[in-house]
């Protein structure tokens, strides 16, 4: 029996035991990338000022969240670890074999929405970068983007571009390089901040984890409600990567 193209490529096969290579570090550098971008930060940032609950209330709410979602994780990839397989294989035994390729293109049509947006933040960052180090002006505008704007925006596309053409280990010792930078940089940016910001940084931290409930966006919600909301739109933010995971944990050694 002949294998159909439409079922059976090498990207759907399940992976040999030799190209299993992944460990636990690349699977941390995965979630790490996954968690450190301009929109999780500026999400997160934004439900401490707009729940109206306590500092400490969100951020526990945000834990909650990592944990679920982290279970939700280990529980979708270990058919891929397991086997060997993408999701896209494992979606054949709950929703069939021709059913699969649902979830599969709905997931590929958001990523498509996804890599446009997050590759008009990062180009932003490099844009900045360019424009703070030489000192040149933005250029002539188009589209309500200038000059340098879209020689970032070309850049980073082609870099991604370059990466996916690559294959796996390319993007593999990528995460592991960006993983822990991305880390570093953080630090060393708090840092500034907090030398420009001067001692009244601390205090005004401080005011957002002290005290009792403040008006915001979900105070009609009560207190137990606006927590459950905090929740869920971080386990929504996440959501994506229990879908996606089989498709690194499919290289992982052993569980």
């Amino acid at each position: 029996m002949s294998r159909s193209s439409k079922l059976y490529n090498k990207d759907l096969a399940p992976t040999p035991s030799k190209d299993k290579k992944w460990g636990w570090f690349e699977i941390f550098n995965v979630w790490a990338n996954d968690v450190q971008s301009l929109f999780g930060y500026t999400l997160a940032a934004s439900l401490f000022l707009a729940s109206g609950l306590n500092g400490w209330a969100v951020f526990l709410a945000l834990i909650l969240a990592g944990f679920f979602i982290m279970w939700l994780v280990n529980l979708s990839g270990k058919p891929s670890v397991k086997h060997g397989i993408p999701y896209p294989v494992f979606a054949r035994v709950s929703m069939g074999v021709f059913g699969a390729n649902f979830p599969a293109m709905a997931r590929g049509l958001v990523a498509m929405f996804w890599y446009g947006a997050q590759t008009y933040a990062a180009s932003t960052a490099v844009a900045l970068l360019i424009t703070s180090v030489t000192g040149a002006s933005g250029g002539s505008e188009y589209l309500g983007m200038s000059g340098v704007m879209w020689i970032s925006f070309i850049f980073v596309s082609l870099f991604q571009v370059y990466l996916f053409w690559q294959g796996i280990d390319l993007i593999k010792r990528f995460l592991n390089f960006a993983g822990p930078a991305v880390y570093i940089v953080m630090i060393l940016l708090m840092l500034a901040i907090w030398a420009q910001a001067g001692g009244g940084l601390l205090s005004e931290v401080g005011e957002i984890f002290s005290g009792g409930e403040r008006s915001g966006g979900f105070e009609g919600l009560g207190s137990f409600g606006a927590f459950l909301a905090v929740f869920s739109i971080m386990v929504g933010y996440f959501a994506a990567v229990v879908i996606n995971f089989g498709d690194f944990a499919r290289f992982v050694k052993n569980e």
